[in-house]
């Protein structure tokens, strides 16, 4: 005989069977089940023969197939009519299931839409956006995603025989205009190949060219962004061949870029122009085309006709080769690749964590509200059981009388999803504005969110209308056409019982989820990150970007904005620096110990000024801390304490020296650890270099206010405009501000689970209110006589408040469950918080129990008033 899972596998899919020919069918397929057992037990190579599993799986198909042979044009089309009849006679009813349906749609649409802009978009004007690869520099002992240096660039691009070229950009902050009128903007250097590289096509005039790119300083020519083009210069095709001033030096506009085209990454800050790299301004003083320490540019390359992701990859192996011959710091370098652009494949991967996230929250939401459809389905299909029993007497089988009702339902999830549309529109401006990250690519409904969200309204139709569907046509005819009967609201009570239960289980899970979150954000605020962040403000300033200051009119400059600074009402003390913790600004360069060729680290390079450990509140444990404009007359550096273990473990750092030309840094002290550049992030290595010897031209001005005290961000504006007119901010930040922003995935999710969370219990709390209700309704004569024989009202609320709280509490030991499995995924976002931790669980349970019982409480309460008279005539 066949083998059992074989047979029970058939056997289910003769429930798919119609009916009057389903025991025609399923002998049919056991006698064939057990006739190919037989030739199997007997031929000679029964592997040629297919599996006893396999044979039984085609079932299925078959059984689908004879459940919709009878299916036509005309009976489908007298489905919808019908359904749509059924629907406009209760226009109350259908427009309250609608409006709940369309918040879970709404929800995911959009959420959708957000996670399709990130993720499937490819960023607007490219062509052939599959062909290009992103090329990254990474390391044999520490992987990575990074950018390269020129030097190294130049040899990907002679040495990739499979690209057919190769371009790199970068961003670069620009000042544009001058004086009172000056305006800070995010642009680009780009080599002379990237728009050719790309095949994006001018708007107006001309793209930048290889012969732009030649010679450092050659070739002052901008291409504008279009939304610049628009903004500043209202669309006026003759900006080409003006002149605009950027840092003060003098730019022909040669073109401006199409609509949209915002460069090849969907996360970033869109750039308002591009210059070629020559153009690029001075690192500290040096133009960097010849160092190949210093990495700064991202490499994007096209394939060759036909050439394949994997040959790329393979031939990256000499590219590695030529690399490590160039120069020793490429000792242990290595290449990547990856196909496409927008992200790369770290951020891509943190991006579909997110997304994941958010899809199964706005999933739990839209069975959350199928669930009350579903409920709402049930009630009204108690005052359907008579039309189904006369359907059903009249010749009308359960699958034709289930199809009619499920097409009901999907009618239903179709006008939800119309109706839904207006939340997605909506979303689409709000959800940019709460997103964590900066978007270079629309996110607003597309062909493809709107075909998800019809898809999305047809799956709901289905999720909630199956139930209701099986219920109201399981029973006889005889007990269908019975008045009276109290077998199909039992069976609608179960039912009922068992979607509220899985609605309170999956809300208890979301309050949990927003619990953790929110507790993780608060955690933020009060963290120790290694610095003093309450009472800091910073604000960043660029003199490169004005073009009108060399290295001592710059450090003359910085002088007096430090004294500046400090004379503000209401500092303490004032501090510059090339990179804020936490806020912004974040530099690496590789340092080693002086005569050791054996270690050495990409650490945080910090540029700081007078003060500086005093006023971020970083305490120096080892030494002394660096001194004002004019103190330091040799090459000193402070180190932390991460870095002087990694480079003298066991010994004193102070002394020590770290190699450099033409003189090394002798260390003078060590400073404690900082979090640099996340909450997450332990304190990595760090180097602090005095400023009067080692220039930058991008600083923050951070201020320290008196205890109590605060200073406006028009303040610290004012003490800049003070030194330099032309001079914009870039940003002012509050660092304790910053704190809690730095968890922006944390903060955003936080957002959006606390609203479906309270969503969800609101959902939920109709649900049981909804519940509790019809049963009250369905015990009308019982409560009469109850009352008649002197039951007090309060015993009656007892009675139905007592089932609402048994149904809590199962929905919460379910929910228990879910609020695990949904710490479990938002572990990696929390900070300070177990992903089980009791004191927000109970918190979670608590709120729950308290809205079901109040859910539960009020029609209980409106029971128990019913006359006992008028209860008895009912």
């Amino acid at each position: 005989m066949a083998s059992r899972l074989s047979r029970w596998i058939v056997r289910a899919a003769s429930f798919l069977v119609p009916g009057g020919s389903r025991r025609e069918w399923l002998d049919e397929w056991l006698g064939e089940l057990d006739a190919l057992d037989r030739l199997r037990t007997e031929a000679a190579s029964p592997g040629r023969l297919p599996s006893l599993a396999s044979f039984s799986l085609g079932a299925v198909p078959h059984a689908i197939w004879t459940m919709t042979e009878g299916w036509t044009m005309d009976s489908l089309y007298q489905d919808v009519k019908f359904g749509t009849r059924a629907l406009i006679k209760l226009p109350g009813f259908t427009l309250v299931a609608a409006l709940t349906l369309a918040l879970g749609i709404g929800a995911n649409a959009s959420i959708f839409s957000l996670v399709n802009g990130l993720l499937f978009r490819s960023p607007a004007g490219i062509v052939a956006p599959d062909r290009l690869v992103q090329i990254a520099r990474s390391y044999d002992q520490a992987p990575r995603w990074d950018n390269w240096s020129w030097p190294a660039m130049e040899t990907i691009r002679r040495e990739a025989r499979t690209l057919s070229g190769v371009a790199g950009y970068q961003d670069q902050a620009f000042v544009l205009g001058s004086g009172v009128d000056a305006e800070r903007i995010i642009g680009q250097v780009a080599t002379g190949n990237y728009f050719e590289l790309l095949g994006v096509r001018p708007q107006v005039g001309r793209l930048l060219r290889p012969d732009d790119d030649i010679q450092p300083g050659a070739h002052p020519v901008a291409v504008l962004s279009h939304s610049l083009w628009l903004r500043n210069f209202g669309g006026d095709p003759g900006v080409v061949g003006t002149t605009i001033s950027l840092g003060s030096q003098p730019y022909e506009v040669v073109g401006v870029a199409p609509p949209g085209f915002t460069g090849v990454e969907t996360v970033s800050t869109p750039p308002a122009v591009w210059v070629p790299t020559m153009q690029l301004p001075a690192m500290y003083g040096e133009l960097p085309f010849d160092r190949w320490g210093w990495s700064w540019i991202n490499v994007v390359g096209r394939m060759g006709e036909g050439a394949t992701i994997e040959q790329t990859e393979a031939s990256m192996d000499v590219v590695t080769a030529r690399l490590r011959e160039g120069d020793p710091v490429n000792e242990d370098i290595r290449v990547l690749v990856a196909q496409g652009i927008g992200l790369d494949p770290e951020g891509r991967q943190e991006a579909r964590q997110v997304s994941a996230i958010l899809m199964v929250i706005v999933g739990v939401v839209l069975v959350l509200t199928c669930t009350n459809v579903a409920n709402l389905f049930l009630a009204r299909a108690g005052g359907r059981r008579t039309e189904v029993g006369v359907r059903m007497a009249l010749g009308a089988g359960r699958a034709r009388l289930a199809r009619q009702l499920v097409t009901e339902s999907v009618l239903m999830g179709l006008l939800a999803a119309a109706l839904a549309v207006p939340v997605v529109l909506g979303a689409g401006r709000f959800l940019p504005l709460v997103f964590p990250y900066t978007l270079a690519v629309p996110v607003g409904p597309d062909g493809t969110v709107f075909l998800f969200l019809t898809l999305v309204g047809v799956v709901a139709g289905l999720l909630f209308g199956l139930a209701p569907a099986w219920a109201g046509t399981r029973h006889a005819v005889a007990g269908a056409l019975r008045e009276g009967t109290s077998t199909g609201a039992r069976s609608r009570n179960r039912l009922g019982n068992v979607l509220v239960v899985a609605q309170l289980a999956l809300s208890l899970g979301l309050v949990t989820g927003a619990g953790l979150l929110g507790r993780s954000v608060m955690n933020a605020r009060t963290a120790q990150p290694g610095f003093a962040p309450r009472g800091l403000v910073a604000g960043f300033v660029d003199l490169a970007g004005t073009g009108r200051y060399d290295q001592p009119a710059a450090m003359a400059a910085f002088e007096r904005l430090h004294r500046a600074a400090e004379a503000i009402p209401g500092a303490r003390t004032a501090t510059l620096a090339n990179q804020v913790p936490i806020a912004g600004g974040h530099t690496r360069a590789t340092v080693r110990p002086a005569g050791r060729d054996d270690v050495d680290y990409e650490a945080e390079l910090v540029v700081v000024g007078p003060a500086y450990f005093e006023t971020m509140g970083i305490p120096v444990v080892q030494g002394r801390a660096l001194g004002g404009f004019h103190d330091e007359p040799e090459r000193v550096v402070v180190v932390n304490q991460a870095l002087a273990r990694m480079f003298w473990p066991g010994e004193s750092a102070v002394g020590k020296e770290l190699a450099a030309e033409p003189t090394n840094w002798r260390v003078v002290g060590v400073a404690g650890d900082v979090q640099m550049r996340s909450l997450r992030d332990e304190g990595r290595p760090a180097v602090y270099y005095p400023l009067s010897q080692r220039y930058s031209p991008y600083m923050a001005v951070t201020v320290r206010v008196e205890a109590g005290g605060s200073i406006l961000a028009s303040s610290l504006r004012e003490t800049v405009a003070s030194v330099d007119p032309g001079l914009p901010v870039a940003s002012v930040i509050d660092l304790h501000e910053a704190l809690s922003a730095s968890l922006g995935e944390t903060r955003t999710i936080g957002y959006l689970v606390g609203a479906f969370a309270v969503l969800a219990l609101v959902l939920a709390a109709v649900g049981l209110y909804g519940l509790v209700s019809y049963g009250a309704s369905q015990r009308v004569r019982e409560m009469g006589i109850r009352m008649a024989l002197g039951a007090e009202p309060a015993s009656l609320v007892r009675l139905f408040l007592t089932r609402g709280i048994v149904i809590a509490v199962l929905g919460v030991g379910m929910g228990l469950a879910v609020s695990f499995g949904l710490g479990q995924a938002l572990e990696g976002m929390l900070y300070g918080v177990g992903a089980t931790d009791p004191g927000t669980v109970a918190v979670a349970v608590t709120v729950l129990l308290a809205t079901a019982a109040l859910a539960a409480w009020i029609p209980a309460r409106r029971a128990s008033r019913v006359d006992a008279a008028v209860s008895l005539r009912e």
